[in-house]
């Protein structure tokens, strides 16, 4: 039952899908676009909280997580739409385009479980009354507040890699669809 909600799936997907695409096979882990994704956010947490900032209007913070990972669930359609149209190929040339689009598929699907963890600490620091309170909730409530933007920050680099490999999808599909109607055209008498 509680393997329903693991995420290590996903989060497996994503560390697969950061790799150096090469046609030759030898496709190594992107180290830097590795850090990015994930040092940035974590660097986002520990500097609000070293700040001690706690967000006075976490609505913001929800609405903004929701335009994003709107964004997101838009392209993973198109991203599930070209993968399939590879997949019917059955052209091994097309390996490294399904990765790319298994990269991106797992980047919105990752997206999706950091923004309920981003929304839901949101959501307890909206609920937490910052007036006559022990200290204590108020690094709780800093705690929480971290969460929330180290979450909007990994989403917003994840929507970064996601449209760059929607575009190299849309050039690719561009690509083939030139070449099958020349094929077409040269077999034409």
């Amino acid at each position: 039952m509680l393997n329903r909600f693991n995420p290590g799936r996903v989060i497996a997907g994503v560390f697969a899908g950061l790799r150096r695409r090469s046609q030759t096979g030898d496709e190594k882990f992107d180290v830097v676009a590795f850090l990015v994704l994930f040092g940035l956010p974590v660097a986002v947490a520990v500097l609000l909280i070293c700040a001690r900032v706690a967000i006075d209007e976490p609505e913001i913070w929800l609405a903004a997580a929701a335009l994003l990972v709107g964004a997101l669930l838009a392209g993973f359609s198109q991203v599930a739409g070209w993968r399939e149209r590879i997949l019917e190929r059955g052209r091994s040339v097309d390996q490294v385009r399904v990765r790319a689009l298994n990269e991106a598929g797992a980047l919105i699907l990752m997206c999706i479980h950091v923004s309920v963890l981003g929304s839901a600490s949101l959501l307890c620091v909206a609920l937490i009354e910052m007036k006559d309170h022990a200290g204590w909730v108020d690094w709780i409530a800093v705690g929480l507040s971290s969460i929330g933007p180290a979450s909007l920050a990994y989403i917003a680099l994840s929507l970064c890699l996601v449209v760059n490999l929607l575009w190299d999808g849309f050039t690719n599909e561009q690509e083939d669809s030139e070449r099958e109607n020349l094929e077409d055209f040269d077999g034409v008498d």
